[in-house]
């Protein structure tokens, strides 16, 4: 399971699947977020860490870059709110069928009859045999879950799920990453119904 996870941090990036990355958010209509300021992690996000450093990284940096661009600041003692994130991958497929051949149709006739020549619809052209070909395209798609606990009340006042699908190139990775950080929090403080 660790691997799977350090794939999925390591690969959240748009590869080759039919969408962009899309984002998602839900919230606790009663919690004060003007009152948050200060934030820790969870001392579960060390599995993750263990399993793929580098992504664990860059998820961390990120994540914290878009906190502090929103008002937080990291608690050295308690804090306002506990973060954590969890990361998952799926394997999704896409099917392409093209379909070639086959058919059948009518056409313009001529013809002699009583009276010299007509013109007409003719009969069926035919039927025609056809085939199909299906291409089956295998793609994986990874979901970063982030999501705020209020510590005073101990419960969860937000929530942020970012889905794109995955690309094994580092480089597509890192700013990945970047912008799945910047849609989790593109609608905080949530705006309220």
């Amino acid at each position: 399971m660790k691997l799977r996870t350090a794939l999925s941090i390591g690969m959240l990036a748009l590869g080759v699947g039919c969408s962009g990355m899309k984002a998602n958010h839900d919230y606790d209509r009663e919690a004060d977020f003007a009152s948050y300021k200060t934030y820790s992690w969870h001392e579960s996000e060390m599995t993750v860490k263990d399993s793929d450093p580098l992504g664990h990284d860059r998820l961390v940096q990120a994540i914290e870059g878009q906190m502090r661009a929103h008002g937080f600041q990291e608690a050295s003692g308690d804090s306002d709110v506990v973060i954590t994130y969890n990361v998952e991958e799926t394997e999704e497929m896409n099917l392409n069928t093209t379909y070639m051949g086959g058919g059948w149709g009518m056409g313009p006739g001529m013809g002699r009859g009583p009276g010299g020549m007509r013109m007409g619809m003719g009969g069926m052209g035919g039927m025609g045999m056809g085939a199909s070909t299906t291409q089956v395209h295998k793609y994986n798609v990874g979901t970063l879950v982030l999501d705020m606990w209020d510590v005073k009340e101990h419960r969860l006042v937000w929530r942020g799920i970012v889905t794109d699908s995955l690309s094994a190139d580092p480089q597509k990775n890192a700013k990945k990453i970047d912008k799945a950080a910047q849609k989790l929090f593109d609608k905080y403080p949530p705006a309220g119904d």
